[in-house]
């Protein structure tokens, strides 16, 4: 019987804090989608599409440990699985115009509580100094040599061509994708606005930006701790 209980210790319920962001605006010229719970602006033909992406979805997408998205074990501090960043994906197309652009750097996310968040680039020559860019996330987390080593660069491989890059010009009849990563949201977030500023419709001479577009997509937020599977410790 002793023997029987020291088992059972062993596969403890594993928690997970689960966050999912639903559209909150249907009307104008943003449309959602109510199977795959994505938001599109859409003008004279031109959609950006946007579309939170869970970490299921995000684990689907990257089974692996090189996936630089999601975490897989419990932080015993907090007592669950934690999220590791806040994922959309966003893609551009763009059927009408001579050629578009979206920035990354000047997109940003708010909470219903008013914290600014803005996404992670990909290098810290990207950044211009600031510290959220995954280069230094990773780094700063021990990958000097070995197996750590090379799951930091199968991480940053995957990252280099999944996460949505700066100065990528849509041309006419083109799209392009990729994801933008924020810090996790806090647990008590109920809602967000994602901002993307600046969507260049047209260019003067020079490639000068001539006609632009600030863009809002309301999420509503459901954050909750659940219980998950037995799992061996």
């Amino acid at each position: 019987m002793v023997a029987v209980a020291g088992c059972l210790s062993l596969t403890p319920i594993m928690a997970m804090h689960r966050v999912e962001l639903k559209p909150a605006s249907d009307s104008g010229e943003y449309q959602v989608d109510p199977i795959d719970s994505s938001v599109s602006y859409v003008h004279e033909g031109l959609r950006l599409r946007v579309q939170h992406m869970t970490s299921d979805q995000l684990e689907a997408q990257i089974p692996g440990e090189e996936n630089p998205f999601v975490f897989k074990h419990v932080d015993y501090d907090q007592g669950f699985v934690p999220q590791r960043f806040t994922v959309f994906q966003v893609t551009l197309a763009n059927p009408t115009f001579d050629k578009v652009l979206a920035q990354p750097h000047r997109v940003y996310l708010v909470t219903d509580r008013g914290k600014i968040m803005r996404p992670y680039a990909l290098t810290r020559a990207d950044a211009s100094g600031d510290p959220r860019n995954f280069e230094t996330y990773w780094l700063s987390r021990g990958v000097q040599s070995g197996n750590a080593q090379k799951i930091y660069l199968e991480r940053m491989a995957v990252l280099r061509g999944s996460i949505y890059q700066p100065n990528n010009f849509v041309f006419k009849g083109n799209t392009y994708s990729g994801k933008l990563a924020f810090d996790p949201l806090p647990i008590d977030t109920r809602e967000v606005v994602l901002h993307i500023d600046r969507l260049v419709l047209e260019f003067g001479i020079y490639d000068v930006p001539k006609t632009q577009t600030d863009l809002e997509f309301l999420f509503s937020v459901d954050s909750r701790i659940v219980e998950g599977a037995l799992v061996q410790n």
